[in-house]
């Protein structure tokens, strides 16, 4: 992602719920829907406080005739009117039952001056009964300038229907220089269609391109402040008894040697440099590595905006820059990206995100021979997928025969917005002609904003998204089928409530940007709980998130579960188990996950530190309750994220399919003359002994 002034916000959770391992709600999201005073001008403005007066007044003479009272201080026609700095953002809304709808939403303040005292003073959907509050007024406190609130509405009483946006009616005070004021919002929940569901993928087909030499200017990477938006907030479901994790994992030092049952065969920092025009690393915790290798002594990272590769397996790396490789035209460049090897066509496969998304290959042989600057490419603009507006947050999977892509479909007002995942044949690829395009709607799964897709999935690709902090939907995509479907499955309710704080020896709160309001997205953080970890193991699919604290997790912890999957169209899904990684005196985010190919375990990619430790990589395995530190971080960022990489290592004779090559990054302060801080991206061999493989044969 692209970095930007990190300024510390302060947020506030609304409508604290049962958990249990949790009790509250997510951080919001910053699309913002238009208040009133906005969305029609001062004319609607004026004309609606002239509308409100009168009410107000024939209101209290009512009660006057009544009772002979007026209406008191908490009531909003005691204020003046005042709703241009208060806005929705993101809504999140499901249905519980057919009588039952869950929403969650951000109110934030895109004022310049903190609002004090805010007060829910009614909540309305015409038709339906509110169910949570549960009482009114509901008082909210301090909002400072670009700091936000998530309100949980939830209703009863009617019918809702899937795929059916419905109003509802925020109305409020809050003091002002003495003043008050008061606001209304209206806010649109749109209800995702019906589980289980299923829609047909639609089709594509882009021509290809060839670059080499890497002869093009340098383009500077200046990007508009729109990526990383939010678009998704967890609503608070019922509250379902689990079973946490009993056993704590402890972080510890990756050592140089073999420790019982695991194998660190490099651990490599590449001296990478990335995020500034000038060549300075500005954006100093936004880094994103992922990468491949081939097996054979070629490696592939890139960085955020910079990339590399290796010749000589992972013990030194040249730097490449993307934007003199690709030419400056309809997608261009600009940060995220996502690189994969696909040992069946023998070929490296490169995703760069700018205006929509790009996707190159190279062999080995090429990397090797054209030092990193030949390749075979496709652009993938916006307009290929029918759609108006921009993609951001990509990710990428390999199947058995299919290449699989996934990215936020947003940037545009009153469009299908959600998540959009494409495949393409690994074939095609291959031959380096046109390829075809299969993909699907993102309004159908909205709710899975931000998530990755499943890795080392076979002949079916997996992908999630929260329905509720104790519900979640399953979206799958079969080989052979031109139809995915989506159902929903209960877990056990998991903390999803913010703001939360884990804090680096020099006081910075390295999870500032995943779960709280920062200058970016005032609304919240990103990419919050969305579904990052996820792998297929034989008959079982894994999913993994950033989760927050409870009674049982004193620090922010990694939820997650494995569903069970069988070979129908679509499948059967059970949950087999749910699980958590925590530590009571230190805080694991940002989970990737793949499968070791003789064992089958779920191997670990994440971010941990605070309490006393500065934020670092750790890789491991779940099941062992050790995470090894990779890194060595000196300095701390409120902006560190905002995805790291885990793939399964391409069999040798040596090693068949028991390691893994890992990607991470620490911080450290630029040695002096210099001043600031610098990225540290590793790249990680590790896994189990190969006497773990069953050879055949």
């Amino acid at each position: 992602m692209r970095y930007f002034t990190r300024v510390v916000f302060s947020s506030f959770v609304l409508l604290l719920g049962g958990a249990a391992y949790a009790n509250s709600s997510r951080d919001p999201p910053t699309t913002y829907q238009s208040a009133d005073r906005n969305e029609h001008g001062s004319d609607r403005h004026d004309k609606d406080h002239d509308d409100r007066d009168r009410q107000c007044k024939d209101r209290d003479h009512r009660d006057e005739d009544r009772d002979g009272r007026h209406r008191s201080d908490d009531d909003d026609c005691s204020c003046k009117a005042d709703s241009s700095t208060l806005a929705p953002a993101a809504p999140g809304a499901s249905l519980q039952n057919a009588n039952t709808l869950l929403s969650a939403f951000a109110i934030v303040n895109t004022g310049t001056k903190r609002k004090d005292g805010v007060s829910i003073t009614s909540v309305s959907l015409p038709g339906a009964q509110l169910t949570l509050p549960t009482s009114l007024p509901y008082q909210l406190g301090t909002l400072l300038a670009g700091s936000s609130a998530i309100l949980n509405a939830d209703f009863s009483g009617m019918q809702f229907l899937p795929n059916t946006t419905y109003t509802i009616s925020v109305r409020g005070t809050y003091s002002h220089e003495h003043e008050r004021r008061c606001f209304k919002l209206n806010v649109n929940l749109t209800i995702p269609p019906a589980a289980p569901g299923s829609a047909p993928l639609q089709t594509a087909t882009v021509g290809p391109n060839k670059v080499a030499g890497g002869l093009f200017p340098h383009q500077p990477l200046d990007f508009e402040d729109d990526v990383n938006t939010a678009g998704w907030t967890v609503p608070t479901g019922p509250f379902t008894l689990g079973t946490p994790t009993a056993n704590a994992t402890i972080a510890q030092i990756a050592p140089a040697g073999d420790p019982p049952a695991i194998d660190f065969l490099k651990n490599t920092s590449l001296g990478l440099t990335s995020g500034g025009s000038n060549g300075t690393f500005a954006n100093s915790g936004s880094v994103e590595p992922s990468g491949a290798a081939s097996g054979g002594g070629v490696v592939f990272v890139t960085a955020n905006w910079a990339a590399a590769y290796s010749t000589d397996g992972g013990a030194t790396f040249t730097q490449l820059d993307p934007t003199t490789i690709f030419p400056a035209d309809a997608v261009g460049f600009c940060c995220d990206q996502i690189a994969q090897y696909v040992p069946s066509i023998d070929r490296f496969v490169w995703l760069l995100q700018g205006n929509g998304d790009r996707i190159a290959t190279a062999s080995p042989a090429d990397i090797i021979s054209s030092k990193g600057t030949a390749w075979t490419y496709w652009n993938l603009t916006p307009g290929v997928f029918n759609h108006p507006g921009s993609f951001d947050y990509p990710d990428m999977a390999v199947g058995d025969n299919y290449l699989y892509m996934s990215w936020n479909a947003g940037g545009c007002s009153n469009c299908d917005s959600g998540h959009q995942v494409v495949r393409t044949s690994l074939a095609g690829l291959q031959a380096g002609g046109s390829i075809e395009l299969d993909y699907t709607d993102p309004k159908n799964s909205g709710n899975a904003w931000g998530s990755h897709l499943s890795q080392n999935t076979g002949n079916e690709i997996f992908w999630a998204g929260h329905n509720s902090n104790s519900g979640i939907r399953i979206y799958s995509l079969k080989e052979g089928s031109n139809t995915y479907f989506w159902q929903d499955i209960g877990v056990a309710t998991w903390a999803n409530n913010s703001p939360l704080s884990s804090t680096s020896p020099d006081g910075q709160n390295w999870l500032n940007f995943l779960f709280n309001p920062t200058t970016q997205n005032p609304g919240g953080g990103f990419p919050a709980n969305a579904v990052l970890g996820s792998t297929r193991s034989f008959n079982q699919v894994w999913f993994a998130w950033s989760a927050g604290t409870d009674r049982n997790f004193q620090r922010p912890h990694v939820e997650m579960v494995s569903v069970n999957i069988d070979d129908a169209n679509p499948p059967s899904l059970s949950v087999q188990q749910q699980v958590q990684i925590w530590n009571n005196s230190y805080s694991f985010a940002y989970p990737a996950l793949a499968t070791n190919a003789c064992t089958g375990e779920v191997g670990l990619s994440l971010e941990g530190g605070g309490d006393g430790n500065y934020e670092n990589h750790l890789v491991g395995f779940w099941g062992d309750f050790l995470a090894y530190i990779t890194t060595n971080s000196n300095v701390g960022d409120t902006r560190y994220g905002d995805y790291v990489t885990i793939r399964q290592q391409p069999p040798t004779d040596a090693n068949p399919g028991n390691l893994f090559n890992a990607f991470g990054f620490g911080l450290n302060s630029v040695s002096p003359p210099g001043s600031g801080t610098q990225s540290d991206v590793h790249y990680v061999l590790f896994g189990r002994p190969a006497s773990s493989c069953q050879r055949i044969g």
